[in-house]
């Protein structure tokens, strides 16, 4: 073996080859970034063009390859250790390379990997090149060795399984193939240029550079170029592709959505409803039990959508919208759907966001002002049934100028916030306590959407589109204040005896005590249903009667089994009966077995009226006060002598019954219920149970407003002498003050208060008769005409007023009046939104306090004898 440290001159002479070397100088800072050339090619052929023993005379060429550029070498010699003259071309760029000193320290790194038979064994230099440690290590690939070996200037190699050691001439290198796979430059020609020692002493080692660096740099750039383009390409692809997938969505959107007036969409897809006013839009699911996904069919026989559109779900159901404007920019949606299949149920949900909403059913319990955040679980809608009151109107009322009224022949159910997504659902279901007879018939649910500005403006065109007062009720009631007396457990003498006080306050205030009250009698029959007087009470009446007392009796449309009225109208069938509609309808109240009154039976209407007007003329009654009329107090599933569908018609029916017994200025009626009813000429009462407090009284009185019902007459547990459970004494003083500004004042026997609360409640029974009543007369022309409510709530004067939307202890009678009443009994001052302009405070004297001018908030004290209330010019 040759010993490494020798030169290759002094044993062999100079051989054909060729040296690529890699050299990092770390010490001088130099170090090369790395771009890669790949799959390079290096061949050598003998002179005359084949591959051989690589020797050949003057003249000879061997051609070999780099990434396509091409280095030439011309053999003079025959390797006996003659002078070999070798000139390298690159690209057209010449160097010499017979100096032993120009060795290729170019930061040029070659990875050669052996995938034949040959492998490196032996790696040493010769001669006075400097070679880095780094690079001492080189592999080989695709490298076929015929020969023991191959020598290069610096290096020599030789075959793993060869151990001939060379002498002499060295033998000729044939077939010779390198594959080189990565190269690196040093791109900075700076760091290059600092580095550079005597071993860089050659000008075409820096000539190799530059073209080698340039070389490389353009295909870097071209190759970034192409990628940038690849990029901009495949992005611009992106972006079209995208553009039209959302112009075929919008497109497809617009194919299903149907619009009418401009104010409402719906989408046949999504089956959302979309309707627009003033402020945020309502959004409505319709159909919400109809499978999804499904389209539906045309089926308008107006190919003209812009007021009608008619759309088919196969198997299900039918869907029609009709589109109607009116005055004053009030548009309307009318929504009507047919069930196809006695499964299927209608069922829609509107969203209660996006603006506040009023009226729907007065509560048997607390009464929410607004009622966005009232959760109701699914129910039937009608009276008396579940957390329903007396009343259960068809209509809602949005802030933004929106409202739904549900037709009144449908078996509704709705639903509030029940699954917590602040909706307010619509059904239609054959189910207990409608009429059995909608088992039989295809479901329908009909309501109509309208919209205009603001809500004040709606509710003044819903009040106009039905029959609307023509007259104001009885004014003889409003006139005086109801004391209402029970008898159950003690006779009339016995309770006249009881407000000593009132006539003893009232007398030395100048005034008669029955020129200025009604009483109202309850618990006066001796056995209910026969009309009939005990003898005490009898005795009683007389005694009212002969001082000129006004007398008004509560009475219902009941007979207990033991009466004689129960028998008589068994018998000629004027009772409602049970399901089979063979027998009489029994019904368990107040721990009484009764029979309830078909008021759709002409004869049965007649023969109760006609027993009700012989009681009124013999003892001068001047009023009756009906305390039934609720679903809930009916048969379940009775039947009636007129079929009807949908039993709030009974409600609707009674109303009209009890109309008829008012006759000149002298009758007038009270009902505990009503339903579509606010055309009749009545007052309404209103139960408000104790343990609400106040709190509960001004919300129920604007719901009621709200739905068009403006003699409201609140009445509270306490409001009985018999009853045990006495109201604190400040509950009861602010009671009265908030009664005193609303139509008919209404009191229990307040002989069981002390006298200074008697004189208080004088004092506000005076205030009643000369302040309020005057001003609610006065209106009468403004409600007749315009449907105006008496009692309004704030945001009358101010529609779009969020703190006047949410405002539910204070109220306004007409557009001049606003009252703040203090419904905390533990409160001495409280805090006043005041509307826009210039409000005057006054005491119940009507002296001036002084004057502020909203809209703001101001905080005011307010003692027991006192209430806030202001007028404005």
């Amino acid at each position: 073996m040759m010993d490494p440290s020798k030169s290759l001159s002094e044993e062999n002479g100079t051989e054909n080859g060729w040296n690529f070397e890699s050299a990092t100088n770390s010490e001088d800072g130099f170090h090369s970034s790395q771009e890669s050339i790949t799959n390079k090619s290096l061949s050598k052929n003998d002179g005359h063009g084949n591959h051989g023993n690589g020797i050949g005379n003057s003249g000879s060429h061997d051609n070999n390859k780099i990434n396509n550029h091409h280095i030439s070498t011309d053999d003079t010699g025959n390797g006996s250790g003659e002078k070999v003259d070798k000139n390298f071309k690159f690209s057209n760029v010449e160097f010499p390379s017979n100096e032993r000193d120009d060795c290729m320290h170019i930061g040029v790194d070659i990875s050669i990997e052996v995938t034949e038979s040959s492998s490196l064994l032996n790696n040493s230099m010769d001669g006075e090149c400097e070679v880095d440690e780094k690079v001492n290590k080189t592999n080989l690939k695709n490298l076929t060795l015929e020969k023991t070996w191959l020598e290069v200037p610096g290096r020599r190699i030789r075959r793993a399984d060869s151990s001939d050691e060379p002498s002499g001439r060295s033998p000729p290198l044939e077939n010779i193939t390198l594959e080189v796979p990565q190269v690196s430059f040093a791109k900075n020609e700076q760091k290059f240029d600092e580095v550079r020692s005597p071993m860089f002493r050659s000008p075409s080692l820096q000539r190799l550079w530059s073209v080698l660096s340039q070389t490389d740099d353009m295909e870097v750039k071209k190759k970034e170029k192409e990628l940038h383009l690849k990029i901009f390409v495949g992005c611009l692809f992106l972006v079209i592709v995208g553009g039209v997938i959302g112009i075929y969505v919008v497109y497809r959107q617009h194919l299903l959505e149907i619009e009418l007036g401009k104010s409402i969409r719906f989408n046949e897809d999504t089956r959302v409803l979309t309707v627009t006013s003033g402020g945020d839009p309502l959004y409505g699911h319709l159909g919400v039990n109809l499978p999804y996904p499904m389209l539906p069919m045309d089926c308008a026989l107006n190919q003209n959508k812009s007021n009608e559109v008619c759309l088919r779900w196969k198997g299900f159901a039918q869907m029609k919208i009709t589109y109607s404007r009116h005055e004053k920019g009030v548009k309307c949606y009318r929504v009507s759907w047919s069930s196809l299949s006695h499964t299927w149920q209608p069922k829609d949900c509107y969203g209660l966001g996006g603006g506040h909403w009023y009226g729907g059913a007065i509560m048997k319990q607390s009464q929410a002002w607004p009622i966005d955040n009232v959760v109701l679980n699914e129910s039937a809608y009608v009276s008396g049934y579940g957390e329903f009151g007396s009343v259960t109107e068809r209509l809602w009322v949005s802030s933004q100028g929106i409202s739904i009224s549900v037709d009144s022949d449908i078996p509704l159910f709705i639903s509030q916030n029940s699954a917590g997504n602040k909706q307010l659902c619509f059904a239609s279901k054959p189910m207990h306590p409608y009429y059995a007879g909608f088992q039989d018939q295809d479901l329908q649910l009909k309501y109509t959407v309208c919209s205009t500005s603001n809500s004040v403006q709606l509710l003044r065109f819903l009040r106009m589109q039905k029959s609307v007062l023509k007259r104001y009720p009885n004014v003889h009631i409003m006139k005086k204040p109801i004391i209402t007396l029970d008898l159950k457990k003690v006779n009339l003498s016995q309770e006249l005896g009881k407000i000593q006080c009132l006539s003893k306050n009232f007398s030395d205030n100048g005034l008669s005590l029955c020129e200025n009250f009604h009483f109202e009698l309850r618990n006066w029959q001796a056995i209910n249903g026969d009309l009939s007087i005990g003898k005490q009470t009898e005795l009683g009446l007389e005694d009212l009667r002969a001082k000129g007392c006004s007398v008004v009796l509560d009475v219902d449309t009941f007979a207990d089994i033991s009466s004689q009225a129960f028998k008589e109208g068994a018998l000629k069938g004027y009772w409602v009966r049970d399901a089979g509609g063979e027998v009489v309808g029994l019904m368990r109240w107040n721990n009484q077995t009764e029979a309830v009154l078909d008021v759709t039976n002409p004869p049965a209407v007649n023969w109760f009226l006609h027993r009700l007007t012989h009681l009124r003329d013999r003892y001068n009654i001047t009023s009756f006060k009906f305390s039934s009329g609720e679903i809930r107090r009916l048969p379940k599933y009775g039947q009636f002598f007129n079929k009807m569908v949908d039993l709030n018609n009974y409600t609707t029916q009674y109303i009209v019954m009890t109309t008829r017994l008012q006759g000149g200025n002298k009758a007038a009626t009270q009902v505990d219920t009503a339903f579509s009813t606010q055309n009749i000429t009545q007052y309404t009462s209103v139960s408000v149970p104790m343990k609400d407090g106040l709190r509960t009284v001004i919300p129920k009185v604007l719901t009621y407003s709200v739905l068009g019902y403006h003699f409201v007459i609140p009445e509270m547990d306490f409001m009985h002498s018999n009853t045990q459970v006495l109201p604190d004494k400040n509950l009861y003083i602010r009671w009265i003050q908030i009664m005193a500004f609303l139509p008919v004042m209404k009191l229990s026997n307040t002989c069981k208060f002390d006298s200074h609360t008697n004189q208080i409640v004088s004092d506000l029974i005076t205030f009643h008769q000369n302040f309020t009543v005057p001003r609610i007369l006065n209106m009468e022309k403004d409600v007749i005409k315009n449907g105006d409510p008496i009692i309004r709530p704030i945001w009358w004067l101010a529609p779009k007023n969020e703190d006047a939307q949410k405002i539910d202890n204070q109220f306004l009678i007409g557009d001049t009046i606003m009252v703040a009443p203090v419904v905390n009994t533990m409160y001495r001052q409280r805090r006043v939104f005041i509307p826009n302009g210039k409000w005057t405070r006054r005491d119940l004297g009507l002296s001036m306090l002084d004057q502020v001018t909203g809209p703001k908030w101001v905080n005011y004290r307010v003692p027991i004898d006192s209430v806030l209330f202001f007028t404005s010019d």
